[in-house]
């Protein structure tokens, strides 16, 4: 039977319509590249370009006064921040971030540039650092991001010379954070292990919403998962610190989303502590007797022993923090971080339920501070415990 003059002119658009979606399918998986794409810029796949601006070094330049050195807002082992004003979708005087980096420190460079280049164009989320743009210049590699106006978390829990956050802020942005951390592992087609957890690379925008940066040295896992997977790594990377132990086994097993969970852990500690986490533990380890250092420490290699057991952490706690927290949201605080601390990766939590549990905390702080006609809560002493122990000594790559 003949078809008639319609139908094959239907057929023949459906024909082209499955045929430009099998292109673009395989751009974005990376196996066909631009045919005009310049061999100085690294034959991008198109479909990257498409989901992401790509800016001229000359633009970039012009952004940042010719990367004035005046206009560095950050550093790092990659390179550079610097803050710059450029035009973008028609908008004048857009304020963005500029990654600039360092292409003769680190050959893995290249590699790190890439793969944050590729994983957040792919991703989108309130608690995410937003990709504008990039630059893959033949000897320039530039990553454009959001301007973040307040900085890091680091620097509001840190720097002195800033007004301390109060309790239910900082439990506000743990909560966004958590958020973010739990997108990573369940919100993409494949888990994502970002490595790199710390008040650092948690940044606060003009409404003092976190956001997560730094994504070059994040895992991905395969896609669809039904339960967590271990992720082959041989590469011990991370804060130092923040590092889950599994890190240190020989050899390597491999890495789960709980890894993360352990670095949040530790992230929550230092949103309460008067010091950071690795300052702390440097002062108990000076008190200690020597036969008693039979345990690793993923700061430096040393061995100390299970100072989780020795950390209390009202004894440590940020003084504009006293008498500020209710007791009943203390109790689940503590017993979050407990639970991500746990030495075995299976026996912590989820982070979709950090995530809850921290709202929990929050909704218990505002329900007290509601009834409270005291002024100041008082809560008793608590510590962090962690009874197993780590097994050998690592070094790592932070």
């Amino acid at each position: 039977m003949l078809l008639g003059h319609q139908a094959m002119n239907s057929l023949f658009f459906l024909w082209c319509v499955c045929l430009k979606f099998g292109i673009m399918l395989l751009k974005c998986l990376g196996f066909i590249h631009s045919k005009d794409t310049n061999a100085s810029e690294g034959q991008y796949p198109t479909v990257i370009e498409e989901l992401s601006h790509h800016f001229s070094l000359a633009d970039l330049r012009k952004s940042t006064n010719n990367f004035d050195e005046n206009q560095i807002i950050g550093r790092g082992g990659f390179g550079k921040v610097y803050k710059g004003c450029l035009q973008h979708n028609g908008v004048g005087d857009y304020t963005v971030a500029l990654k600039r980096w360092d292409m003769n420190t680190l050959a893995e460079n290249q590699e790190y540039f890439k793969k944050e280049v590729e994983l957040l164009c792919q991703l989108r989320h309130p608690n995410m650092v937003s990709l504008i743009g990039f630059c893959n210049d033949k000897h320039e590699k530039i990553i454009v991001y959001e301007y973040m106006l307040n900085g890091s978390f680091h620097d509001h829990l840190r720097n002195k010379d800033m007004e301390p956050l109060s309790w239910k802020k900082r439990l506000e942005i743990c909560i966004g954070a958590a958020c973010g951390v739990h997108y990573l592992h369940t919100g993409a087609k494949r888990t994502i292990i970002h490595r790199f957890i710390n008040p650092s690379n948690i940044l606060l925008d003009s409404n003092m919403v976190p956001k997560l940066k730094y994504f070059g040295l994040s895992l991905q896992g395969p896609l669809f998962p039904s339960k967590p997977k271990l992720i082959k790594t041989e590469e011990v990377a991370g804060t130092i610190g923040f590092l889950a132990p599994e890190n240190f086994n020989k050899p390597m097993p491999g890495l789960t989303d709980r890894s993360d969970v352990y670095s949040f852990g530790v992230f929550l500690l230092e949103v309460v502590c008067r010091e950071s986490y690795t300052t702390i533990l440097g002062e108990i380890l000076r008190e200690l007797p020597s036969e008693e250092l039979d345990m690793p420490i993923i700061s430096d290699g040393a061995s100390v022993p299970n100072i989780m057991q020795r950390l209390t952490v009202e004894e440590n706690i940020d003084p504009t923090l006293a008498g500020k927290i209710a007791p009943e949201c203390w109790k689940v605080f503590i017993d979050i971080i407990d639970r991500c601390l746990k030495y075995e990766p299976n026996e912590r939590p989820a982070m979709g339920e950090v995530e809850v549990e921290l709202e929990h905390a929050l909704s218990l702080q505002q329900e007290a501070d509601a009834n409270n006609t005291s002024g100041e809560y008082s809560f008793l002493s608590t510590s962090i415990s962690q009874p197993q122990q780590l097994q050998e000594e690592a070094p790592i790559s932070a």
